[in-house]
């Protein structure tokens, strides 16, 4: 059969589809693009609203469509009803079906419309995959994470933190080198907290994972302030090794303590600058990257102008910026909501900021020769 795989959200879905596709070529399926596709898959993320809304608009658009559809990723483990109105003839499986697709595609090119959900986890390493660029190999090292917070729904999609063993995350990083890979993305919800499950920690899979013979660099994922703390000094070492790209991607949501209190981010700002300020100082030179709600419920014009001084001080390369959105199933949605206005503005606002913040630090590379 042919079949076309969508995928929407962050590297750990594109870690899986890539996945779903190395399974399914073993036995004799074509990937193919969408119009010469008998089956699509649909790989969704629920993380933001907006997205939300394409793909339940795709869904219906495929809903007069001859094709076979199925739908997985994490809407498909929190937000089944709104799947099933959009096409009520999906098939739906959520995310720990990825390792048995194989039996899954067979079922529903045999007539069967499939209903999946709710199994338990399974290692998502070590296992055939079809990558969308042939030299970078994305590597899960964990599912869920340890965090509660207030606005996000992807912790009731993915469930408890749960670290995969470090010789099989080892084994798959070796095996991805023998097949021509130069970069290794090591991805989870939140890498910063693997092996707080298993008592191996990050720091220590870092040098398990630098030690493999090769030229190959490796780039680790989104890290919580709130974990990285405590191993902060152990991970500055293994980050110093020079197969470790120097990026680092601190997600600290807000520049206001009261905001991050109404989040459950765990960690005041100062914190998190402390963290930041003792990367540069060990590092040197790195590429900082996070991200920032604009508008998240209660935020006052004092609270989102923390947010601005913290971008006027601390000058992150990347700056993900989120406009806030009502998610289901979150604390945060019954708190009182910033007018929608003010959100937008808020939003212009602090992408100029990161803009003027962006050209400063960028300035410094006039002139550089290598």
């Amino acid at each position: 059969m042919n079949i076309f795989i969508e995928t929407y959200g962050c590297s750990a879905n594109q870690s899986n589809s890539e996945i779903m596709g190395g399974l399914l070529s073993e036995i004799g399926h074509h990937l193919t693009p969408e119009e010469d596709a008998d089956m699509i898959i649909i790989n969704t993320c629920t993380v933001k609203i907006q997205t939300e809304r394409k793909i339940l608009k795709r869904l219906e658009r495929l809903k007069y469509s001859p094709k076979k559809i199925l739908v997985t990723g994490c809407m498909s483990e929190v937000q089944k009803e709104a799947i099933e109105k959009a096409h009520p003839d999906a098939s739906i499986i959520g995310l720990n079906e990825i390792g048995k697709i194989k039996n899954i595609i067979s079922k529903i090119e045999a007539g069967e419309q499939v209903f999946m959900v709710d199994s338990e986890p399974s290692d998502l390493v070590c296992l055939p995959r079809t990558r969308i660029n042939p030299v970078i190999n994305i590597t899960q090292i964990a599912t869920g994470c340890l965090g509660d917070c207030s606005y996000c729904i992807v912790r009731s999609a993915k469930g408890a933190l749960r670290s995969f063993p470090v010789s099989k995350i080892v084994d798959d990083v070796k095996n991805s080198i023998k097949d021509g890979c130069k970069e290794i993305w090591l991805t989870a919800q939140d890498t910063g907290c693997y092996g707080f499950d298993t008592g191996v920690k990050l720091p220590a899979l870092l040098r398990k994972i630098t030690a493999i013979d090769g030229d190959f660099r490796i780039r680790i994922g989104m890290m919580n302030p709130s974990h990285v703390r405590s191993i902060q000094d152990d991970l500055m070492i293994a980050l110093n090794d020079k197969k470790m790209y120097k990026f680092v991607h601190l997600p600290v949501q807000s520049g206001s303590d009261e905001v991050l209190k109404r989040m459950d981010r765990r960690y005041t700002i100062g914190e998190a600058g402390d963290i930041i300020d003792k990367f540069r100082k060990t590092l040197g030179d790195f590429t900082l990257s996070t991200d920032i709600i604009v508008g998240f419920p209660g935020e006052t014009e004092e609270q989102f102008q923390e947010s601005l001084d913290f971008v006027n001080i601390y000058k992150p390369d990347i700056v993900n910026i989120s406009r806030y959105g009502i998610r289901p199933m979150t604390r945060a949605a019954r708190m009182e909501q910033v007018d929608g206005n003010d959100v937008k503005r808020r939003s212009r606002l602090l992408t100029d900021a990161v803009d003027a913040a962006c050209i400063e630090r960028n300035e410094k590379w006039v002139g550089w020769k290598g």
